[in-house]
């Protein structure tokens, strides 16, 4: 448990009132990555006066469950995992002075976090990513099967990103995204709550060279201008390169804070062949990815 030793703590206390965030759950399975998804969970927290959820969904171990162990050594483990799990929420509200409270359980974490979303009222669910794999690009992961599924926002920390405010924030969208006001409306509450400037990525690649305009010449006809009235923002196109690296450019050339992007659902042919580009940038970014999931009212 010594990840939380070495803990420097930046004063992000939030002044403004009422508070919109309320409640974090964050999914942690006791690993690196999910120790450092929880201390920049705890961080946000403070910073937004929010209570944290612990939520470990409990798997018996293999080398357990291919044995016949009886049912007493089996509590033994499950108790040993929580008595943990509620270790860690401990040092969490100590050091970081925010509300903690932990669930440990035998689940399915799809469906279990779910159902924690709708009995805490949560805004956000916060998960770990430990970085691009083979296994990842093939096949995906626990974060990325949430981020496909879940009708709530879901913020994916890699493994070396540490809370320093969210004083700029890259949401990047195609034209799918211009009626989803749900989206927006999340993203709008998010960048008031941080003083936080936002920048427009368009990620549609650009035909031909001819059509390369700054969006901003374009402001009084953009399709966004409404939708963002009364918020700190500007436009950006890229092109010349694939969505992914269009993205990563983004995120170096306006030293972003946060990625916000907005899950597309494909059919099942289209998800064959097409890998979702927000599970491709939460496996690959190097700062962390808020998921909106898509709504239009």
């Amino acid at each position: 448990m010594s990840f939380f030793l070495q803990c420097n703590l930046p004063n992000f206390t939030s002044t403004k009132t009422p508070k919109i965030m309320k409640t974090i759950i964050v999914a942690t399975d006791l690993s690196k990555d999910a120790n450092n998804a929880l201390e920049y969970a705890a961080a946000l927290a403070r910073c937004t006066n929010a209570k944290l959820v612990l939520y470990n969904s409990f798997v018996i171990p293999p080398h357990a469950a291919n044995t016949l162990l009886p049912a007493s050594e089996i509590e033994k483990i499950i108790a040993s995992n929580k008595a943990s799990l509620e270790y860690i929420a401990l040092k969490t509200k100590c050091t970081y002075d925010v509300p903690v409270e932990c669930i440990s359980k035998l689940s399915e974490i799809q469906s279990e976090l779910d159902r924690l979303v709708v009995e805490y009222d949560a805004d956000l669910v916060v998960m770990g990513m430990r970085g691009e794999t083979l296994d990842q690009r093939l096949f995906g992961n626990t974060t990325t099967s949430i981020i496909h599924h879940a009708k709530y926002p879901v913020l994916v920390v890699p493994i070396d990103a540490k809370f320093k405010g969210m004083s700029k924030i890259l949401f990047a969208c195609d034209d799918n995204c211009h009626s989803a006001s749900k989206t927006l409306v999340k993203l709008k509450e998010i960048a008031a709550e941080m003083s936080a400037e936002v920048q427009v990525l368009h990620v549609q690649k650009l035909l031909k060279k001819a059509d390369l305009v700054l969006v901003e010449e374009l402001a009084g006809l953009h399709p966004h201008d409404e939708s963002f009235s009364g918020l700190n923002h500007t436009y950006r196109d890229i092109d010349g390169c694939s969505i992914i690296e269009g993205i990563e450019k983004g995120i170096k050339e306006f030293n972003a804070d946060l990625l916000v992007m907005v899950p597309q659902k494909h059919g099942l042919w289209d998800s064959l062949l097409h890998r979702s580009k927000t599970c491709a940038m939460a496996s690959r970014s190097k700062v962390p990815l808020l998921s909106i999931p898509f709504g239009k009212n």
